[in-house]
């Protein structure tokens, strides 16, 4: 029986350290989070994968034990910082889990280094090329960035229990929150850069390029939903599914459920 108990890892890179977690035995799978979060993310999956697999958990740059970085990041600077922590693990291939950004760039990373890729498990991933990336973010993220006071550039600001009820009161995990607001007290202005990043990024244009075998999942209303068949189309080969009534990512909506999809896939039974 596999130990639940995994060791902590740190990378260190010219541009600060980059911390994972490590749990479990047999063939490698790296987990990459979404912008305003961190590893912490997979703590309701993380464990059913590390019976089958050893789990390397990375916190990106920029996010909760890892570094901020002393520049901006595109989605390829990630791509490099997550090539770096694989050339420093040892893993010359490995299987991808993901969520939202982390999808994109473990996309990235699968469509320029498809020789590191053997699996992805992509929750979320947005779709879109430069001129509708950034219509989305002036759409959805830039009004999000209310508080012009604390940097050069406005960003979101912090948020009471109260305050953040009010503005959604039909969809708030406070568990969820609560990491959301401690990240972001750190990591306000990285998240916004993270979003111009993302946001900058042609998924559409890498997309067909990935080879790798692809499971794409999404929350039926989460925000990229509606790119599903659109990613789905332009990846080669690659299965869709999506999780009824799930409000945003899949994986942490219905965790069982995701990991029992996750693990037929990457075992080669669906």
């Amino acid at each position: 029986m596999v130990s639940e108990k995994g060791t902590e890892h740190y990378v260190s890179r010219k541009d600060g350290r980059v911390y994972y977690y490590r749990v479990g035995q047999g063939e490698p799978i790296i987990f990459l989070h979404a912008v305003g979060l961190s590893g912490w993310s997979w703590r309701k999956t993380i464990h059913g994968f590390a019976r089958h697999f050893t789990c390397h958990n990375i916190d990106m740059p920029g996010f909760d034990h890892s570094d901020i970085p002393p520049v901006k990041y595109s989605i390829e600077d990630y791509t490099k910082a997550i090539v770096d922590v694989l050339d420093a693990i040892g893993l010359e291939r490995t299987h991808i889990v993901a969520d939202h950004t982390g999808s994109m760039v473990a996309l990235d990373l699968a469509a320029t280094c498809p020789h590191r890729v053997s699996r992805l498990v992509l929750d979320g991933l947005p779709y879109w090329n430069k001129e509708r990336g950034r219509a989305y973010f002036q759409e959805s993220f830039a009004p999000q960035h209310t508080d012009t006071t604390s940097y050069d550039v406005p960003v979101a600001p912090m948020l009471t229990w109260e305050e953040a009820v009010a503005q959604n009161p039909s969809n708030l995990d406070r568990e969820l929150w609560e990491k959301r607001e401690e990240i972001k007290g750190r990591s306000r202005l990285w998240i916004r850069f993270s979003q111009e990043a993302n946001t900058s990024y042609d998924v559409d244009e890498a997309g067909p390029r990935v080879k790798a075998p692809t499971l794409l999942v999404y929350g039926e209303r989460d925000m990229p939903r509606f790119w599903g068949e659109l990613a789905h189309a332009e990846i080669k080969g690659s299965i869709l599914k999506v999780f009824p009534g799930a409000p945003g990512a899949a994986h942490h909506h219905d965790p069982d459920e995701f990991v029992r999809l996750a693990l037929d896939f990457l075992s080669g039974r669906v």
